[in-house]
């Protein structure tokens, strides 16, 4: 307190004659482009009382260019740990503005994620080129803890880059696979073993950027990016990298490898799905066959036992993303082209509501092609709604009055293009009234047959509806049928949706 008041007192009397003199003689100030990082150099938070997009747009325009012109590394990364400071105190404000938007996102969530994106991008540009700037005077012995350093920092912009794409559905931009791969390959040789204090959570944050990617996010909610991407650092630890060999491709865990060329600007291709043309010479192998080990040692875990990596989500999410990584995701149908348009309405209620024959507000979507077991849809215009992967849609073509009921498989924003991939759930839906006393006139979608699943049929509602082993009457299509609610197939904030086993009459 004493030194506060020593300072606050002798400031205003000492220095307003050295202000005035350097309003008087500019050649006492720093050049104009240099101001912000002077005012960061002195502890400034420049950004104080500004809305978060324009705080963003501050750090992105004024900020990191004054930065970037600090010809000492040592005191560059220290001013760009202060704007990584202030960044931090805003960016989730835009983030969260992303993902709570509806789809197509609106000019102003459209705005918010171009202005984090850019911040995020110039930070990562920012530590990358400090980091090459020390491999350029590789003789200084002191400057190699802070080429670790920003290693590690231009690897977590990656990341979050990378995840705010996926908020917005959008594939994540090539240039940042590309800096990926250059970053890991600064400081890490998967030959070079073991690995280091400094270099083990730089190849952990590698793989975990990698592994992230191979779950395929825009087949996922958006609102479980987060989760997931949690659960990707934990995996990331049983993720394991080498050089490729010859012999890789036919070992028996391919299934749970991918192949990674440095030289391109993408995460990597499945092994045992390789493109024609695609040589493994001269790439890395990610095995992951312990991150499935380590999937189904939680998948199979007891109530009150611990598992290592103990995973905090859902057994549905987790056996969902075994399935992504162990390879034995493929589409069952070949794909039929044609363009006929269609309309669609999400969410439960929506559908169901749909469905009972009531004219709803739809959205316009052109149906880009077609299998027997799904469709892939272009948004063209209409009612906006926070569509995410794992929703209910009814989905109606303009040429025919039958409904499809469709699960959202996956979401792409490609070229200011809203895509969505739909899985058709069943050839046949009713709608029919749960025996549920306490909410009386209660209504789910009844699917006569799922081909996709098994023999049986299902029955998708509200979550927490009914129980497990819960034995039900049905009346669909004026047909009396008693069934037992059996595994759950999927279950989100929105919808759960069950296996029915029949039962005798």
């Amino acid at each position: 307190m004493a030194d506060n008041a020593n300072v606050n007192y002798s400031g205003p009397m000492m220095n307003s004659p050295l202000r005035l003199l350097r309003d008087i003689f500019p050649f006492s100030q720093p050049p104009a482009d240099r101001r912000p990082a002077a005012q960061l150099q002195e502890g400034l938070p420049i950004t104080v009382g500004l809305a978060p997009l324009a705080a963003v747009r501050k750090l992105s325009s004024e900020l990191l260019p004054a930065v970037a012109s600090q010809q000492d590394l040592a005191l560059r990364f220290k001013l760009l740990e202060d704007v990584w400071q202030q960044a931090q105190a805003v960016l989730p404000v835009l983030e969260a503005e992303v993902v709570q938007a509806v789809l197509p996102l609106p000019q102003e969530a459209t705005h918010a994620a171009i202005q984090a994106d850019n911040l995020l991008k110039g930070l990562a540009l920012a530590y990358a080129d400090i980091a090459r700037g020390i491999l350029a005077h590789p003789h200084d012995a002191g400057l190699s803890h802070l080429l670790h350093r920003a290693v590690r920092r231009a690897l977590a912009m990656l990341a979050r880059r990378q995840l705010l794409a996926c908020r917005a559905y959008a594939a994540p931009s090539p240039n940042s696979w590309r800096l990926l791969h250059e970053l890991y390959q600064m400081v890490c040789d998967p030959s070079a073993k073991p690995l280091n204090g400094e270099t083990a959570p730089i190849e952990h944050a590698y793989l975990g950027a990698l592994l992230f990617a191979y779950l395929e996010p825009n087949k996922l909610p958006r609102t479980e990016l987060d989760l997931i991407h949690a659960c990707t650092d934990q995996l990331a630890a049983y993720a394991t990298i080498s050089h490729a060999t010859p012999a890789m491709q036919s070992n028996r865990s391919a299934d749970a490898c991918f192949l990674v060329r440095p030289d391109t600007a993408m995460p990597g291709y499945p092994l045992a799905r390789l493109p024609a043309g695609i040589s493994a010479e001269g790439g890395l192998i990610v095995d992951c066959s312990q991150v499935l080990a380590a999937l189904d040692r939680n998948l199979a875990r007891q109530p009150g036992k611990p598992v290592q990596p103990q995973l905090d989500a859902p057994a549905a999410l987790l056996q969902s993303l075994r399935v992504v990584i162990g390879g034995r995701s493929r589409r069952r149908f070949s794909r039929t082209q044609f363009k006929p348009h269609a309309d669609l309405v999400g969410g439960l209620d929506q559908v169901i509501a749909l469905l009972d024959g009531h004219d709803l507000p739809s959205s316009e979507w052109s149906l880009v092609d077609e299998s027997p077991d799904g469709f892939l849809i272009r948004f063209i215009k209409g009612e906006k709604s926070n569509i995410g992967a794992g929703d209910i849609v009814a989905l109606q073509p303009r040429e025919s009055s039958k409904i499809h009921v469709c699960l959202v498989r996956r979401i792409a924003t490609t070229r200011n293009r809203l895509e969505l991939g739909l899985q058709l759930l069943a050839p046949q839906v009713s709608l029919v009234d749960l025996p549920t006393p306490e909410k009386p006139g209660r209504r789910a979608i009844y699917l006569h047959s799922l081909p996709a699943y098994g023999t049986f049929s299902g029955l998708i509602m509200q979550p927490g509806t009914l129980l497990s082993k819960q034995q039900i009457t049905l009346n669909a299509l004026g047909r009396t049928r008693r069934h037992q609610i059996g595994q759950c197939i999927e279950r989100n904030d929105g919808l759960e949706f069950v296996a029915l086993d029949p039962l005798p009459d």
